[in-house]
């Protein structure tokens, strides 16, 4: 078994599910090097032991080794450290970084939180040369371990792990627990004491430490993603919110101190900045809730001042490489929606690291929008338009208009008045996100009749498309009645009966009174 061996199996805990068997195989045992051939370096440091066995050795109190004491001069009860240090990325991939046991100083931002189990492999006793020499057979996926040596520890904020009073012996290291956002790394196998070497050929050293450092890698995952929430109204006017996660940190660059690290959201030029609306939160790991940041120090902000443009957060890079991995930011911001086009409204963000010129996209959203156009006629005549009836339009309720729900304002207006064509035009109303909702339902009300005509007032639901309607096309079509005028005198029939027997009582009068003068003289 060599310094490069990985391990070809990673056996996940209940629910997890398999981890890629690449990512496992691209995982070095990091913390090893090329430990199982430093252990023929042990069996002669064993060898030239002046008692030859652990036994020769005083026998004292078990207690801490120290460095450069080979195993044959300590006590067979002398006990070691085990110091695992958890940063995101590859640490041992730096040349700069020996691997080999001692104590390094990585530019990566740490991993808290991570949970390890340790525990001393059966069958090896390496107070002995013939336990070294069993030893290089072991690996991780046949070595079992010792009953009553298992212990767990989780990284603490400097993401470190210690694990004292380790009795000599080989040690199998699993990390056990972790975030789901974090790809653990491959189980890995030490030894207490540690041969590190240094030097090449005749030059080469060995140094036995008894305070062990390893520096496992850790892949953390993370696609960002960005949101669009429902409008504040429905009709085209009103305010979208906006919300860009970020990547967390460490998931990218290696985990390698950042030179720049900025976000740019450029909009569609159907969309209008809302001004000082954009707000900017870090997010610690494995949190939901943000904490606000301040702009001009921790970051600055470039906002449009115009249809489309671009919004651009530049982050302050000594801010952002103190971070510890797994933090994210949260960025949200408001815009208006200011004409429909063909009614799906695309945005995404990008990502850009150093002097990264492409950037990084993770998905993008849409908030869809149509409009609405009606036909006003006379009864029974859809060519006989008509002008001046006048309309509002309210939100559904569970997509019908016996009950309506909120009125709606679509560009300042909330009264939309048919014109000399007899066409009614509501420019834009909402119709949901990301293609979720193929349609949505709204009521109109006639709240004004065309001239000559009786109002038609009864609410009608319209059903509302993303886009555009075409010209010649309607979402409805709405006829009037004409209106009734004043009832007419009747001429001809009965009335002319009445005009006849009123005739022949004013001669009768007029005869009777004739009468009565004459007789009177």
């Amino acid at each position: 078994m060599t310094g490069n061996q990985t391990t070809n199996v990673l056996h996940p805990r209940p629910g997890r599910g398999l981890h890629s068997a690449r990512h496992t195989q691209e995982r070095k045992i990091t913390t090893m090097g090329k430990f199982f051939s430093r252990l023929a370096v042990g069996v002669g440091a064993l060898a030239l032991a002046a008692a030859g066995t652990f036994g020769g050795a005083s026998v004292a109190s078990a207690a801490q080794g120290t460095d450069g004491t080979p195993p044959g001069n300590a006590a067979s009860d002398t006990t070691g450290t085990l110091i695992v240090h958890k940063y995101a990325g590859s640490v041992t991939s730096d040349p700069a970084l020996p691997n080999d046991g001692t104590a390094q100083t990585p530019d990566r931002p740490v991993l808290a939180g991570i949970e390890f189990t340790v525990c001393q492999v059966a069958g090896i006793d390496l107070t002995t040369s013939a336990g070294w020499t069993a030893a290089e057979s072991v690996t991780v996926g046949t070595a079992t371990c010792k009953d009553g040596t298992t212990q767990s520890l989780t990284t603490l904020a400097d993401g470190t792990a210690t694990f004292a009073g380790l009795p000599i012996g080989l040690y199998l290291v699993t990390e056990s627990d972790y975030p789901d956002d974090v790809t653990p790394a491959a189980p890995f196998l030490v030894s207490i004491p540690y041969p590190s070497t240094s030097g090449t050929g005749d030059a080469q050293t060995t140094n036995w430490l008894w305070t062990v450092h390893v520096y496992p890698k850790n892949t953390l995952k993370g696609s960002g993603e960005k949101t669009v929430a429902d409008p504040t109204t429905n009709g085209l006017g009103s305010t979208v919110p906006w919300q860009i996660a970020t990547r967390p940190i460490g998931s990218f660059n290696n985990g390698q101190p950042l030179t720049a690290y900025k976000v740019q959201d450029s909009l569609d030029s159907r969309l209008t900045y809302v001004a000082d609306s954009a707000k900017v939160y870090v997010v610690a790991p494995g949190a939901t809730d943000g904490t606000l940041l301040n702009e001009g120090t921790e970051y600055v902000l470039t906002a449009p001042t115009a249809a489309g443009g671009t919004l651009i957060v530049d982050f302050n890079k000594t801010y952002v490489n103190g971070l510890p991995a797994g933090t994210t930011f949260k960025i949200t911001f408001h815009t208006t929606v200011t004409a429909i086009g063909d009614g799906t409204i695309e945005n995404s963000s990008t990502e850009y690291v150093n002097d990264d010129t492409e950037g990084y996209t993770p998905n993008t959203v849409t908030t869809d929008w149509g409009a609405a156009k009606l036909l006003k006629h006379a009864k029974n005549d859809t060519t006989k338009v008509l002008s001046g009836a006048k309309f509002e339009v309210y939100n559904s309720t569970n997509g019908a208009c016996a009950t309506l729900g909120s009125k709606i304002t679509v560009n300042g207006a909330t009264e939309f008045t048919s014109n000399s064509s007899g066409v009614v035009d509501i420019a834009g109303l909402y119709v949901g996100k990301n293609s979720e909702t193929a349609s949505r339902v709204y009521c109109v009300v006639e709240t004004e009749a065309p001239l000559g005509y009786e109002l038609n007032n009864a609410p009608q639901a319209i059903t509302v498309l993303p886009g555009a309607y075409a010209q010649g096309d309607y979402t409805l079509s709405i006829p009037n009645n004409p209106a009734k005028g004043p009832s007419l005198p009747l001429t001809g029939g009965q009335g002319t009966m009445l005009f006849l027997i009123a005739g022949v009582a004013i001669i009768g009068a007029a005869g009777g009174t004739l009468i009565f003068r004459k007789a009177r003289a």
